[in-house]
């Protein structure tokens, strides 16, 4: 057999799985990258050369999550116009270089000047690698696939947690943020192995490459549908009827992001004012992210048969309850128990939501659709870690940020059942 049959072969029996695989370790990285400064703000608070308070801790938390938000609108935008791979390449190197800025930083105010620059990479990597998924996944299992990819985000997360408790009070916050940039080292890897969407390029005419991608992994060769015959862009996203599920949209990942980054950003500190000791208050960091990975993969398996929306809004009103009944138990294993089901209603619900809101558009658009959902909904990420530095610096006892936070998920789990009201259009 010549080598060329064999090359041919070997390109046949790829499989979409790899892409699904590949993406979630891009989303481990931008989950540790985000959620380690849960574990690094108690620290932060401990830092006596900077004399920083719950306020401004909270303040470079917040601004991480602002660099997001425009990272967000930009790259949806830019990767329905050059292809979801040179966006990720591009973001990824950027987060790496600003996580090790980070760790590396003299003062306070360039420390918040690299969360922020690394928060437009992070902001920018998560939309993008969000459309790859879904399109690279089997039509009716899109739901668990990027739920297993995003179980990266919160393996990112419970290693975070880990790294926090083992590394934190000996060598201090430094070294978590630098390891956070690891990623750059990998750069080489990704630049080989990452593929352009087929159906993007379909949307481009560029279809002989389109199919030739779907091929090599098993998938249908995409439709011939190039965005000249049909409006994109951001008025796109509110004609065509998709103005109400468009602002309903950004509502459920206003809430989904609010409860999220103000969970993972203080949930270790709030535990800490309640009694409990550092090592133990990082703990529950990890306890909420195995909760998330648990809750999530149940509730994908139920969101492909049809059912994405009820249980995104299902999920909103367990987070609102375990959290509320947070304010009621003070000790025991229960309050762990309680911690995981907040995992599943907050961190959880943010990744159901997303393919919620991906599947509401159809390809031409979706990197814009996902982009400004996710930007706008970066407003309540930024308002959640707000809160906690506000409640805790007016010293209101650590409570009150669970009432708020319950509140939210039972505002997320009315507009997710609106969404029952439309219909997608067809691509």
């Amino acid at each position: 057999m010549a080598i060329q049959d064999l090359a041919i072969i070997k390109e046949h029996v790829r499989s979409p799985n790899i892409i699904i695989a590949l993406c979630g370790l891009l989303i481990l990285f931008d989950g540790y990258d985000l959620i380690v400064y849960g574990a690094v703000a108690p620290a932060l608070l401990g830092e006596a050369s900077w004399g920083l308070t719950p306020g401004l801790v909270g303040r470079a938390a917040s601004i991480t999550l602002f660099g997001m938000l425009l990272g967000a609108l930009v790259a949806g935008t830019l990767a329905d116009k050059i292809g979801r791979r040179k966006v990720i390449i591009g973001s990824l190197l950027s987060f790496s270089v600003m996580m090790i800025g980070s760790g590396l930083a003299p003062s306070f105010l360039i420390f918040e000047g690299t969360r922020f620059l690394a928060g437009l990479g992070l902001g920018a990597l998560f939309p993008t690698v969000t459309a790859l998924i879904i399109e690279f996944s089997p039509p009716k299992r899109k739901a668990i696939a990027y739920s297993i990819a995003l179980l990266g985000y919160l393996a990112g997360g419970i290693i975070s947690g880990i790294l926090g408790m083992l590394l934190v009070q000996t060598y201090g916050w430094r070294p978590l943020m630098i390891i956070g940039g690891a990623p750059i080292l990998l750069l080489p890897f990704f630049i080989r192995l990452i593929p352009e969407s087929p159906e993007w390029l379909a949307t481009k005419n560029r279809q002989t490459e389109a199919n030739q991608i779907a091929n090599q992994y098993g998938l249908p060769d995409p439709i011939a549908r190039p965005v000249a015959s049909r409006q994109v862009g951001i008025r796109s996203l509110f004609s065509e009827g998709r103005l109400l599920p468009t602002l309903n949209a950004w509502g459920i990942h206003f809430c989904s992001l609010l409860l999220t980054f103000g969970m993972v950003n203080w949930l270790p500190t709030i535990m800490n004012k309640m009694g409990y000791d550092l090592g133990s208050a990082l703990l529950f960091s990890v306890t909420l992210n195995l909760g998330a990975a648990v809750g999530l993969l149940i509730g994908a398996r139920i969101a492909d048969r049809g059912n994405v929306k009820i249980v995104v809004a299902g999920m909103f009103l367990l987070g609102a309850c375990s959290i509320w009944l947070l304010t009621q138990v003070d000790q025991g294993l229960q309050v762990y128990g309680l911690v995981a089901l907040a995992g599943t209603g907050t961190i959880g619900t943010q990744i159901l939501a997303n393919v919620l809101v991906g599947n509401l558009y159809p390809v031409e658009i979706r990197g814009t659709g996902l982009g400004f959902s996710l930007g706008i909904g970066r407003i309540g990420g930024m308002i959640g870690p707000a809160i906690g530095g506000a409640v805790l610096g007016a010293g209101l006892a650590p409570q009150w940020n669970f009432y708020i936070f319950a509140s939210v998920a039972a505002l997320g789990c009315i507009l997710a059942l609106m969404t029952l009201l439309y219909r997608k259009k067809a691509d």
